[in-house]
């Protein structure tokens, strides 16, 4: 896995670029077209053979990289050795409004290490290192969860803040937190983001709570393995109503795994695709479960 770190770059990085020509466009389909036949031309430049186990095209009405799609060079030869986790477009809708916060995203494990669903929801709690042993649950109301969270990290409430999709279906959770004084970052899309700001101190954000899309769950699952943060996922309704059990990221993803992603508008974790007179630049982050490494890249294209 370590020898495609590059690989998975580049993928995400020819994703960005082919969408940012659509920032501020209005055209949904047309940036996740782009978006999706540039990444999946460059995985299938990638000497590998991987299963597409998380993908596009059901919840979004998107163009696809389809769940099941195999991609690689050696696509045609081999049996998949891989599972990938894609979305081309983390956040098209603030690609084509000119929003913050979208990215190129794939997540890589072994071999049937990914769970898949067909639900479109899933209810999600992120949390940093600091937290894991601190016994946060979803089975927890807010209130406690904020509690316990402040407690453990020797701070007041009034200093806590809990990262949030702006929802209306979130508007009871979010009466709850601002009776406790309890600060809320509020977000349009791009929930991945959000979790892994709870990993990143100088965020300022201590938790990621609420309903955001379920194929988003294991693509956040591998990176918050990899650095560290603690995440719990539970199927639920539009309505808030959970069914299942609760996963932790260890179930959403086993083993081994990676996470690549490249900005395509600029936001709080990366900064988007800019364009100078030599090409395109861009901002990427990769990391592995396996060294716990963290790599930030800004790449000078030479192509125009």
């Amino acid at each position: 896995m370590k020898h495609l770190i590059f690989d998975l770059i580049r993928a995400t990085e020819a994703a960005a670029i082919q969408a940012s020509h659509y920032i501020g466009s209005g055209d949904k389909k047309a940036a996740d077209k782009a978006a999706t036949e540039a990444m999946r031309d460059r995985l299938n430049e990638i000497e590998f053979c991987a299963r597409v186990v998380i993908g596009e095209g059901k919840k979004d009405e998107a163009e696809g990289l389809f769940d099941g799609e195999i991609v690689g060079k050696y696509r045609d030869t081999k049996e998949p050795e891989f599972d990938l986790a894609i979305d081309p477009i983390d956040g098209t809708r603030p690609t084509v409004t000119s929003g913050p916060e979208a990215m190129s995203v794939i997540a890589m494990g072994n071999r049937n290490s990914m769970w898949f669903t067909e639900a479109f929801y899933m209810n999600k709690l992120a949390f940093g290192p600091a937290l894991t042993g601190a016994g946060l649950s979803l089975a927890m109301e807010i209130s406690d969860i904020v509690t316990c969270a402040a407690r453990a990290l020797g701070k007041p409430l009034n200093r806590l803040m809990v990262c949030m999709l702006d929802r209306p279906r979130h508007a009871k959770f979010m009466e709850a937190l601002r009776r406790m004084g309890v600060r809320i970052k509020l977000i349009q899309d791009c929930d991945i983001s959000g979790a892994i700001a709870t990993c990143q101190e100088e965020s300022g954000v201590d938790l990621l709570y609420g309903l955001g899309g379920a194929p988003e769950s294991v693509i956040t699952a591998a990176a918050m393995r990899c650095l560290g943060g603690g995440f719990k996922a539970q199927i639920c309704s539009a309505e808030c109503v959970p069914s299942g059990a609760v996963m932790d990221q260890a179930e959403l993803v086993t083993g081994q795994c990676a996470f690549a992603a490249t900005g395509i508008t600029s936001g709080s974790m990366l900064d988007g695709v800019r364009f100078s007179s030599k090409g395109p630049i861009t901002n990427s982050v990769f990391m592995r479960s396996a060294s716990g490494t963290v790599r930030w890249l800004t790449t000078y294209h030479g192509n125009r």
